[in-house]
């Protein structure tokens, strides 16, 4: 497997790490640059953002992770990571589905019980055979061809519910969401942190303040953010290796399973995420058919 980081580098600050002719620019203020984790500057980007953040700013402002694997690796791994590579708007909830916030986690936010169908605006899903809107969570959306894909090939471990129109009250659309019949525990040995560099579990809260036309001192509590939760809902804001799912024996003959815990953090509209799962021939027949809206990675299944 090989793994390279991107990052988008403030420019008026990239020069202290790249010449001018690496990586691509987008427009005048970011440096989109690519770096393998063994090259000394990925260390030097992370002192950069340390520096930066002392002094309320930022080095780099986003980074993924790409990894690439040989046809052998392919070929040998039982399970995938199943990304969602298609994103929409508006969210469920903007649409009218209802949640029960009383069932979720009261430190981390995880865990609210969607107690309504899944409402979306029609005309804002992608065509696409699997989409998540901006919300993440459990709002992801299949098609009838992903449907009749899993139903064809008797594939294991999925159901799907009818998503609802939310311009024509109880209008069924061509979409299903997606609900795992089995949810697996992380391994130990998944990483997750806020960036490449920390692998810290909140954000302190502060408070900021203002002064109101009339003079009157304004003062606002900013509470922090939990990532990693301690009641273990949820595992960090991101997933930063391959994951690594505790072996469980639910997985014989199983095509497809969802994370126990999620990724994320709880604001506003957006919602923590499980990860979805699937066996190499699930994945090998959604390449063959060309289904569009999927990326794949490496999965391992290890015991504890």
């Amino acid at each position: 497997m090989k793994e390279i980081v991107e990052f988008r580098i403030i420019m008026r600050y990239a020069h202290f790490l790249f010449r001018d002719d690496e990586g691509t620019n987008l427009g005048d203020s970011v440096k989109v640059v690519r770096i393998d984790k063994n090259d000394p500057r990925f260390n030097a980007i992370g002192e950069l953002q340390k520096k930066a953040c002392e002094k309320n700013n930022l080095f780099f402002t986003y980074f993924e992770y790409k990894r690439s694997y040989t046809e052998t690796e392919i070929n040998n791994a039982e399970w995938f990571q199943m990304f969602q590579t298609r994103h929409f708007e508006p969210s469920g909830e903007e649409c009218g589905t209802i949640y029960d916030e009383s069932s979720a986690c009261p430190i981390c936010g995880s865990g609210a019980k969607q107690l309504s169908p899944l409402k979306l605006k029609r005309s804002s899903i992608p065509k696409a055979d699997m989409a998540v809107t901006i919300a993440w969570g459990d709002e992801k959306v299949v098609s009838e061809r992903f449907v009749n894909l899993v139903r064809d090939n008797n594939l294991k471990g999925m159901d799907f519910e009818p998503v609802i129109s939310s311009a024509n009250r109880g209008q069924k659309l061509n979409y299903y969401q997606v609900r795992p019949q089995y949810y697996l525990d992380f391994s130990k040995k998944t990483v997750f942190g806020r960036t490449p560099f920390d692998l810290s579990g909140k954000v302190p809260g502060y408070t900021l303040e203002g002064v109101q036309p009339d003079g009157t001192l304004v003062k606002k509590v900013i509470p922090p953010e939990i990532y990693k939760c301690p009641n273990g809902d949820n595992m960090g804001l991101c997933l930063l290796t391959e994951a690594y799912i505790k072996s469980d024996s639910v997985l014989n003959g199983l095509d497809f399973f969802a994370s126990k815990q999620t990724i994320g953090g709880r604001r506003g509209v957006i919602r923590q995420d499980h990860l979805f799962f699937c066996s190499n021939r699930m994945m090998r027949l959604i390449k063959e058919n060309n289904l569009k809206g999927f990326k794949f990675e490496v999965a391992h299944i290890v015991d504890e």
